[in-house]
This record gives structure tokens, sequence and C-alpha cells, in this order.
């Protein structure tokens, strides 16, 4: 079986912070299988981000596609990856959510955390 990417942005702005995230799901073909969106409140653009991958992995974990595939997840804050990678220099007020990513990868087994620059992720925007 081939491979799927969910491409994922979160955002906020304001104050009171109006914040929200996005992702796009697609195939190795580039074929769109799923979009999903919604608002956060009061977050901030790391926890948006966050938020993206989280809900990208659960929604992965829980869906028909995690069977025999890889899946690669794409993002365009390097903050975000460097805490991915390096569980050390984690802000402990994202544990939560870092454990249930953690959770996620660990049932997927062949998921990866990738950087792709703004420009290149723009469709998740």
């Amino acid at each position: 079986m081939g491979y799927l990417k969910f491409n994922v942005d979160g955002s906020s702005s304001g104050n009171p912070r109006r914040a929200g995230y996005g992702g796009i799901l697609k195939g190795d073909t580039g074929k769109l299988i799923a979009i999903l969106s919604g608002p956060l409140k009061n977050s901030d653009s790391d926890l948006t981000e966050l938020t993206a991958i989280r809900i990208a992995l659960e929604v992965f974990v829980k869906s028909e596609w995690e069977n025999n595939r890889d899946l690669a997840v794409e993002t365009d804050s390097m903050v975000i990856i460097s805490w991915c990678f390096n569980p050390v220099i984690r802000q402990w007020r994202f544990a939560e959510t870092f454990k249930i990513i953690d959770h996620c990868i660990i049932l997927v087994q062949n998921v990866k955390i990738v950087y792709v620059c703004r420009e290149v992720n723009n469709c998740a925007d």
C-alpha cells in the first residue's frame, strides 16, 4: 500500500485570541481524501499547530485508512517539529497534547512529522 499525507496548520490572532486549525489528507496520487477544520478558544499559534497535528493523528487512527499505510504529517512550524523530536525541550503546558500525539504515533507506527515551508503548506491554511 502507499502512503497518506496530512498537511496541517493552525492560526491565531487578536486579543482575546481567535484561533483555528485545518488539515487536508491526500493519498500518494494527490487525491483528496479528507478535510478537517475547526475553531479553538483562547489559543496561541503553538497550541493551534499542535492541535492540528493531534486531531489529524486522532482522525487517522480512528479511520479506515490507518491499516497498512504510512503517514506523513506536514507542518510549517519548525518549533513544533523540534518539540516532536526532542521531548526534553517541550513546554510543560502542552504535556497533555503531546501525550495524545505520542500515543497516536505509537499506534500508527509508520508516521513521520515533517517540516514544509509555508508556501508548500498553503493548502492547509
